[in-house]
């Protein structure tokens, strides 16, 4: 019972994750689309990826539901995100798009997020 339990949840997951994929698709033609933002400014595929991160992770911080990720350090988030791809974090949310980004793009979403706060980024 418990095996089919979590093959339901990986299988859920998975699902999830082929969402976020393609609404990270959908993100990026955006932002090529309508230039003038800045994540297209920047034009870096760490820019992208943390674009998306923002609908659901306040800019500013103030998230209470959800955390915030300003402030995180680079490996901070990188360890987070490994976490939440193998379940050691519950989240099946953040487990599927943990699932949906290679080990470069998260490296890259965390460096760009680390660089802007270390600038004095202020959303």
């Amino acid at each position: 019972m418990q095996l089919v339990r979590k093959a339901a949840t990986v299988s859920r997951a998975k699902g999830l994750a082929a969402e976020i994929r393609w609404l990270l698709g959908v993100s990026l033609s955006a932002i090529l689309l309508f230039p003038g933002n800045s994540a297209a400014e920047d034009g870096s595929q760490g820019a992208q990826i943390a674009a998306t991160c923002a609908s659901c992770h306040d800019p500013a911080g103030r998230g209470q539901a959800i955390p915030p990720i300003v402030g995180m350090d680079e490996q901070g988030i990188v360890k987070a995100m490994l976490a939440f791809r193998a379940s050691e974090s519950p989240s099946l949310v953040m487990h599927a798009v943990a699932l949906s980004l290679t080990d470069g793009e998260l490296a890259a979403m965390a460096r760009y997020l680390t660089g802007k706060a270390n600038a004095g980024w202020q959303p």
